[in-house]
Order: C-alpha cells, then structure tokens, then sequence
C-alpha cells in the first residue's frame, strides 16, 4: 500500500485496511475517537463515506443533514473534519488556552470563510484527542 489515503471510491475500507493504512498506534487512536463520538453522540450515526478524489473515505458522523465531524484515516494518523459556525469559532477562540499547540494553531489561522471556518485538523497522539474533544463539547451545540 502507497497511498497515504483511502482514495479508491469502488472499494469501501474494511478495519484491517484502515489499520493497515494508519498503523497499530494510531488505529488505536481512530477507535478511541470513534467510541467516544459514538458514545457521546448517540444522535450522530457514523458511516463510511467517499468525500472526494483528495481526501477520499472517511467516517461520517451525521444527523440528518447536519454533519458534528468526519474522520479520514492516513497513514500515520487521521484528520478530523469540523464546520465552525462564527459563534463557534468565537466560542473556541474564547477557551484557545486549553487546546495543544497543534490545535491552537490552526484556530490563530484566518480562515477562508466569511463567517466560521472549516477546520482540517491533524490526530497523531493523544493530546490530539484531548483538543478534539474539548473543541466539539465547546462548538458542538452552536448551528452550522
């Protein structure tokens, strides 16, 4: 396997080629962040589904149209896939001490969009993890 993502709409990723892709360490990682989402967002479903021919397959969690995040396995890691509303940039922005570094960076970025922003952020370690989890308890109750 060469391709740093799961790029092959035909063929839906099964477990073992997430873990594969991404590594016995940061698989642990993805089902970490996705027993969490399940467990905390029980209205969110999360399924399988082709973004694009960039990002490829990622798991979605959804609530009809509304969209809480999107995971996308890499090798080596994941990245999550947030929709900030403005007041839910203003709200992260408020608490951006308590983020890591990785975190707070990418918030102090300016952001393409008018109002919000769409924010790619990278999972290697657990303080990743940390970060995401305090951003979506913080933004998650603010409409996008």
């Amino acid at each position: 396997m060469t391709d740093e993502r799961l790029l092959d709409r035909n063929n839906p990723p099964e477990p073992e080629l997430i873990r594969q892709l991404i590594g016995d360490e940061a698989f642990s990682l993805w089902e970490q962040v996705n027993q969490y989402l399940q467990k905390q967002y029980p209205d969110f479903q999360g399924g399988m589904t082709y973004y694009n021919a960039q990002r490829g397959w990622g798991q979605d969690y959804r609530k009809g149209a509304q969209r809480l995040c999107m995971l996308f396995p890499e090798r080596g890691g994941l990245t999550a896939f947030l929709t900030l509303s403005q007041d839910g940039e203003e709200a992260a922005q408020a608490r951006i001490r308590y983020f890591n570094a990785r975190l707070r960076t990418l918030l102090n970025q300016p952001s393409a969009l008018p109002q919000g922003r769409w924010l790619w952020m990278r999972l290697e370690d657990y303080t990743d993890l940390v970060s995401l989890k305090l951003l979506l308890e913080i933004t998650s109750s603010y409409p996008k």
